[in-house]
């Protein structure tokens, strides 16, 4: 995280035993200042998975469809079976593994209420084009659904304009049934504040503001969100180190012989492990035995989520897996 980040925790330490401000107001101000966009328009929550609960709380009703994407963030079906919502899962093209509109369209019903599509996506680390989330929007717009851009890692990503803040720039009034959630976890460095953060229309926002709790986020949490925000030569270089690391590890793994997804836009790529002799589990095991870093292989039987790490932390993993692939492949 941000030094002023961490200053800004330990000033707190004399404030533990007070009650934080319900509206996180100076927090909003600040987030609305990121992204040009009116303060009444951010909604503020422990994490933005927290949000997601009061999004489908407000946003449908029991017995509605909730449409994501798979492979995709398990959190979206898991939140819609606690409530009583139906989860409807896509499959992403296998040829580039990004959003299938005709499928999406398919899956569309007069029972569809939600749909959230994550960009990039989780596990594979690859964007859905604005253009295409735009398209989206519009048909969940036909059957009064609101579409959720779950944008975690889109300040990783380097194409430009790709935020669904675009769209509600540039036609609120179209665009009327897009939201987007955020995180201060990844690029942010937050992840133990649990601060996240949902931009949407004043009145869509409101609505969510709603059914959020009452207390969302600590006066803590709220003072170290603002004093990253502020700190923007740090958040610029986080996202140099990874983009550089994104490409060194992307281009070792290519030339081993073991594929990466095109087009990776996260902290993390996902990569094609069949060539190794082994199913993406046994990789993922042996990876952790040989370079004792852990990395995901439970999504797939033959692509593996890396997080992009220190380099130190990436070269051991290179090695790891070069050294099965000599082995097995």
């Amino acid at each position: 995280p941000s030094l002023q980040a961490v200053a800004a925790v330990e000033s707190m330490t004399g404030m533990l035993h007070e009650y934080p401000d319900p509206l996180a107001s100076e927090l909003r101000k600040a987030l609305g200042e990121y992204l040009d966009v009116s303060a009444d328009q951010v909604v503020v929550g422990g994490g933005s998975s927290t949000l997601m609960h009061a999004i489908v709380d407000a946003f449908t009703v029991a017995g509605g469809e909730i449409i994501s994407l798979d492979p995709g963030f398990t959190v979206y079906p898991e939140i819609s079976i606690i409530h009583g919502r139906i989860p409807k899962k896509i499959g992403l093209r296998e040829s580039d593994f990004l959003l299938d509109l005709d499928e999406l369209e398919r899956a569309i019903t007069p029972d569809t209420q939600l749909i959230f599509l994550t960009r990039p996506n989780n596990p594979t680390s690859t964007l859905i084009p604005i253009d295409d989330f735009a398209t989206a929007a519009r048909m969940a717009a036909e059957v009064g659904a609101l579409v959720v851009s779950d944008e975690a890692y889109i300040e990783f990503s380097d194409i430009p304009g790709q935020s669904a803040v675009e769209l509600l720039h540039k036609d609120p009034d179209t665009y009327h049934n897009v939201m987007f959630t955020r995180t201060m976890s990844k690029a942010f460095g937050l992840a133990n504040m649990r601060l996240g953060y949902a931009v949407a229309s004043p009145e869509v926002a409101g609505c969510l503001a709603l059914a959020n709790a009452k207390w969302p986020t600590g006066a803590v949490a709220q003072a170290a969100g603002v004093a990253a925000l502020n700190d923007k030569a740090h958040l610029q270089e986080t996202l140099r180190v990874v983009s550089h690391e994104r490409q060194r590890i992307t281009d070792a793994f290519n030339k081993m012989g073991l594929p990466v997804a095109p087009g990776q836009q996260g902290n993390y790529i996902m990569v094609d492990v069949q060539p190794s002799g082994l199913s993406a589990e046994a990789f993922s095991e042996n990876v952790f035995k040989m370079g004792k870093a852990l990395i995901r292989g439970d999504f797939s039987p033959r692509y593996v989520r890396i997080s992009i790490g220190l380099g130190e932390e990436n070269d051991r993993v290179l090695e790891a897996a070069d050294a099965i692939k000599q082995q097995h492949g």
